[in-house]
């Protein structure tokens, strides 16, 4: 049974194009420099600020009443990603600056509200995916270091542990991410009270046909590791 109302795919719409564009382009670091965590996550912010692009794609996932899905739009221009959905019509509007990112939620009446503080904690129509994890805040946090590498799949990948500045900042404790050395995020690890609680991880990507070239994600997998709950999957479609 199909809802498009049920589990709108807004939020991870929205992390998930964020974690897998780029696996093409200027390297993170040369040879076997070691970059700070601080540059890590500025040339992700970096990587994710340049994209200018339409997709689309869907949301689904599995519940007790059947398989749920949710097709979205998105617009990546520059640093402004905006995801927009049908029944009820709402666009959540992501904008990446400097220093800190600002998550709108526009509704079909065209009014915006900023969405901040304890309303990022929760979660977006029905879905394991907070207003948090769209905004993608881990991005900004100062408290990171660089712990090592590591493959995900065939890619090498930077590890950074990020750690928010108060409790009161975040829901997490503390964000693992796997950074591929050309800038895009394939892997997150979302911890609170020090226990795991979701994983965002890509787990394929395409080539490009469109002006813009290059890869862009194909799908991600969001899964809770706290609970025992079927997986949420983000899949885009090829770019016309």
């Amino acid at each position: 049974m199909e809802s498009l109302g049920h589990v709108k795919t807004r939020f991870v719409a929205l992390f998930a194009i964020i974690l897998g564009t780029a696996l093409g382009g200027l390297a993170l670091a040369q040879a076997d420099d070691k970059p700070s965590a601080a540059q890590v996550l500025r040339f992700v912010r970096f990587t994710e600020g340049s994209q200018n692009r339409s997709l689309t794609g869907r949301l689904w996932t599995s519940s007790d009443e059947g398989r749920i899905v949710v097709p979205f739009n998105l617009d990546m221009n520059g640093s402004t990603i905006t995801y927009s959905f049908d029944g009820p019509p709402e666009a959540l509007v992501l904008h990446l600056g400097d220093n800190s990112s600002r998550l709108d939620r526009v509704t079909g009446r065209g009014k915006a509200e900023k969405i901040s503080g304890a309303k990022l904690d929760d979660p977006i129509r029905g879905t394991d995916i907070t207003y948090e994890d769209l905004a993608l805040k881990f991005l900004y946090w100062n408290n990171a270091v660089v712990e090592g590498e590591e493959n995900v799949g065939i890619r090498r990948c930077w590890v950074v542990r990020a750690v928010p500045s108060s409790r009161g900042e975040s829901q997490y404790d503390m964000v693992r991410l796997w950074v591929d050395k050309t800038g895009g995020l394939l892997q997150a690890d979302c911890f609170s009270h020090g226990r795991k609680v979701k994983r965002f991880k890509v787990t394929n990507v395409q080539r490009s046909h469109d002006a813009a070239g290059g890869f862009i994600l194909k799908s991600l997998r969001v899964e809770r590791t706290d609970v025992d709950k079927s997986p949420t999957y983000l899949e885009i479609n090829p770019p016309r």
